[in-house]
């Protein structure tokens, strides 16, 4: 676990890994954080509940500021971060640009820097094996073979770039069962499942139940989950309200399912 204790962190990103690295160098005694980001608060993509737990637990947003460099004293400790102000600009895809705004740079003196600027592929020791030039990524074929090697298999960010950790783990699953069809394993599933039948829960229309959080004074001082759980009347609540799609939802209204 990393000591900060009196140290000042600088955090470079607007997603939710910068608020993790900034909630978590809270947690490990930083005397101050600031997050760094380019753009506005409105255009970070971290969840907006991930932003303003950030804040209360004392992370300061440092937005329109685009990186430029780190400083270092005479031993080559970090010791400032220099960023320059932006200003919006013209609308493009959909949302508005930042520009280099016509101001001095401004430094912010700190003792860590830590990056979540966003995922990239490490493709380099590849090439000599066709990685796609432009991506960065294997082309393969749909049983998920690489083009031109008949017994190499891939799925995942390395296939169709930096995604989600569920989305690289359905992808691993695909290329295994691809990988055993090749090996001679030919799957079959089992269709003669008894499914239970379903009973028709309570219709009442509930709220949502809406989870709090601990307090942040409290929960920024321990790594323990920041969530309240569900009292045991809430989570009564929220499982009755499952109507059973499959039985009681659109399908019966327009005929059924087979």
């Amino acid at each position: 676990m990393p000591d900060y204790t009196g140290k000042r962190v600088i955090v470079v990103g607007g997603g939710n890994v910068a608020m993790d690295c900034a909630r978590s160098a809270i947690r490990c005694n930083a005397s101050e954080v600031t997050v760094i980001y380019r753009r506005r608060q409105i255009d970070m993509t971290a969840l907006p509940t991930e932003i303003q737990g950030a804040i209360e637990e004392g992370v300061e947003l440092l937005t329109l500021n685009a990186p430029v460099s780190i400083k270092a004293d005479e031993n080559g400790n970090v010791k400032a971060f220099v960023a320059q102000p932006q200003i919006i600009s013209v609308y493009k895809n959909g949302q508005p640009s930042v520009t280099q705004a016509n101001k001095e740079t401004i430094e912010i003196p700190c003792e860590i820097v830590l990056l979540a600027i966003g995922q990239d592929i490490v493709s380099a020791p590849f090439e000599k094996y066709g990685v796609n030039p432009r991506r960065k990524t294997f082309e393969t074929e749909p049983t998920t073979r690489i083009k031109g090697y008949a017994k190499v298999f891939a799925g995942g960010d390395c296939v169709f770039g930096p995604a989600t950790v569920i989305k690289a783990i359905a992808a691993g699953k695909i290329a295994a069962l691809n990988i055993d069809e090749y090996l001679g394993y030919h799957h079959k599933y089992n269709e003669n499942i008894e499914i239970p039948i379903a009973k028709e829960n309570d219709r009442t229309h509930y709220g949502r139940v809406h989870l709090t959080d601990r307090s942040a004074r409290e929960r920024k001082k321990n790594f323990e989950p920041i969530e309240n759980g569900m009292s045991y009347d809430e989570a009564m609540q929220e499982c009755n309200k499952c109507l059973r799609c499959d039985h009681f939802g659109c399908g019966v209204v327009e005929g059924g399912r087979v």
